[in-house]
């Protein structure tokens, strides 16, 4: 007996119920990606046979075990882009959408041409960057050769080869070139920090655990940037960090610091111009 896209729908509710918030919501999108098609689909045809039931019960049983959604379907939709990501590979958040805003504006104003990404991930960073300033040339590091070859994948497919340039380094430490801002959104969650299962369980924690207090990364960052005679600095931070982070860069000098938040109401970053 086969199964109807609204059956199918009812048990992987159900199935979903303890793992997920929106458990109806998240078994549309399994569905919809399992047949192709968007959500709109799945109401105008709900008594449509599912072929291929059994493996959209797995994707179903990964999620209940939660296994983040972007990990099953292997992308991600972020900023104007969908991006392939993969286990091993941080999933970007829709915050660091600000941080992309508050550096496409220093770009703008003060003419950038050249600068550096610590940490790239799956390269949502540069990526979209990149595609916004055609002129601007990239070098994007990660210590982790897998944010490396899924970055690589998605440089390619938007033809971003010539403007983003990939790195495998510790922070800058391979960079020597002149670079006049570095971006970064990198670990600065406390070792001891309880975090989600479907983050803790699945994500990699290279990309989210920054030390035993956390910030200690950003730290490094900062002192990294200054060395190098770098004229600005935008990063991502917990939003228990300001007063720590604003309290090293007092001790270590800078020209200013501005600090903004996400649009929860939380402090989520800081952009630094140095001396």
């Amino acid at each position: 007996m086969k199964t109807s896209i609204q059956e199918a729908l009812s048990w992987a509710k159900e199935e979903l119920t303890e793992s997920c918030e929106r458990p109806m919501f998240e078994a549309e999108l399994l569905l919809a990606y399992h047949l192709g098609k968007d959500r709109i689909y799945l109401i105008t045809h709900e008594s449509d046979k599912v072929e291929h039931f059994e493996v959209f019960q797995k994707f179903i049983k990964r999620r209940a075990a939660n296994e983040p959604y972007e990990y099953i379907a292997g992308k991600v939709s972020f900023y104007d882009i969908h991006l392939e990501v993969e286990k091993g590979v941080l999933i970007p958040r829709p915050e660091t959408e600000i941080l992309i805003d508050l550096v496409s504006g220093i770009i703008e104003k003060e003419k950038i041409t050249h600068i550096a990404e610590i940490g790239v991930g799956s390269g949502a960073i540069s990526v979209v960057l990149a595609r916004k300033f055609p002129e601007l040339k990239i070098i994007a590091t990660d210590i982790c050769d897998a944010p490396l070859k899924v970055a690589h994948k998605n440089i390619d497919t938007f033809g971003l080869t010539e403007q983003v340039e990939l790195r495998k380094s510790n922070l800058i430490d391979e960079i020597n070139e002149p670079i006049e801002l570095v971006v970064s959104n990198p670990p600065y969650i406390a070792e001891d920090c309880l975090l989600e299962p479907n983050v803790v369980d699945y994500e990699p924690k290279e990309a989210l655990f920054g030390g035993r207090v956390g910030d200690e990364l950003l730290k490094q960052i900062i002192l990294d940037v200054k060395e190098k005679g770098i004229k600005y600095l935008a990063c991502e931070m917990g939003y228990d960090q300001k007063e720590p982070i604003k309290a090293f860069v007092n001790e270590v000098g800078v020209k200013s610091i501005k600090f903004y938040k996400d649009l929860a109401g939380f402090d989520r970053g800081f952009v630094i111009q140095f001396l």
